[in-house]
């Protein structure tokens, strides 16, 4: 930690990154790491990259991030397992601070931590500052946590450990109100209930996977965005039948199909990465360029399932 808060001090702004397509944890991290240089280097210039337009940063604390300016620059990734998948360009940087949990795949970094058994990178960052004796912002705290039970669904899946509730209770010291960060999050309105219902009247299986689909159409009548369509993926999970569950999504802004895949104990991030994606051992993501496609991915998955 005192290695990267020299590294910091180098340099005259520093851009924070993190993938496309975000989750909460890449918000999270990407926002906790914004708040706490905000605080800990006020005079630097503190840039926030990547389209930060979207439903999740309700949730977040609000944020006016700087523009970039001509000087000495400091890249911090986070969340990010290959350069390809980050949300702004990095060349602009002269060195680089890759921050992941992911399975390392390309340390594309200067200085690369990577933890593949930590919950969520926001588990990692607030590590990170704990190690380092950081006085955490509120606002940081809160969103490394929210990052946190994104990742790790509340502590439910098995890559929550003693490090992920240490990291949970530095950031509660800090003095955050999980009653309202946990309102705020599963508070809900008339049109998730009308998603869900066409979800449930339209979804598909075979064999122990199931999946939805949304075409532009659907989208358009049910009044979410693309983005919005994926974070429905977990209205087909907790069924004993399906092992597997997805949601394919039609992504006109790309011309492709989107597809958020999701397992009980079963690995599918390798599938994943044959349809251009990847991500976790149970929680995944990928893109097909046509729903042709879709026939293979489901062929993939049950020789998996039955291997």
């Amino acid at each position: 930690m005192d290695r990267i808060l020299k590294v910091r001090k180098e340099y005259d702004q520093i851009v924070i990154y993190r993938h496309v397509n975000p989750d909460l944890d890449a918000f999270g991290s990407q926002l906790g790491m914004y708040w706490t240089l905000k605080t800990l280097f006020p005079q630097k210039n503190i840039v926030l990259a990547g389209e930060m337009e979207s439903d999740l940063l309700r949730l977040f604390p609000p944020f006016e991030t700087d523009q970039l300016i001509k000087g000495s620059t400091l890249g911090v990734v986070l969340d990010t397992a290959n350069r390809e998948r980050i949300d702004g360009d990095i060349t602009i940087c002269d060195k680089i601070l890759k921050i992941d949990h992911h399975i390392v795949v390309d340390s594309y970094g200067d200085i690369n931590i990577e933890d593949v058994h930590a919950s969520s990178c926001s588990e990692i960052v607030a590590l990170l500052m704990k190690e380092g004796r950081v006085q955490m912002p509120v606002n940081a705290a809160a969103s490394l946590y929210l990052g946190i039970i994104g990742d790790s669904n509340r502590f439910l899946y098995s890559s929550t450990s003693q490090k992920t509730f240490e990291a949970a209770a530095y950031l509660l010291d800090a003095g955050i109100h999980i009653d309202e960060l946990y309102q705020a999050l599963y508070m809900r309105n008339k049109r998730d209930l009308e998603v869900t219902r066409f979800i449930y009247n339209n979804y598909h299986e075979d064999g122990e996977i199931a999946w939805y689909y949304l075409s532009t159409e659907d989208l358009k009548t049910l009044q979410i965005t693309r983005s919005q369509g994926s974070n429905y993926v977990n209205t087909l999970a907790n069924y004993k039948e399906f092992k597997i569950w997805m949601a394919i999504t039609q992504n006109d802004l790309e011309n492709n199909y989107r597809v958020s895949i999701r397992s009980r104990d079963v690995a599918i991030n390798e599938i994943a990465n044959e349809f251009r994606g990847g991500g976790h051992a149970f929680a995944s993501g990928a893109t097909l360029v046509s729903l042709d496609e879709l026939k293979m991915l489901v062929g993939k998955l049950k020789e998996k399932l039955n291997g």
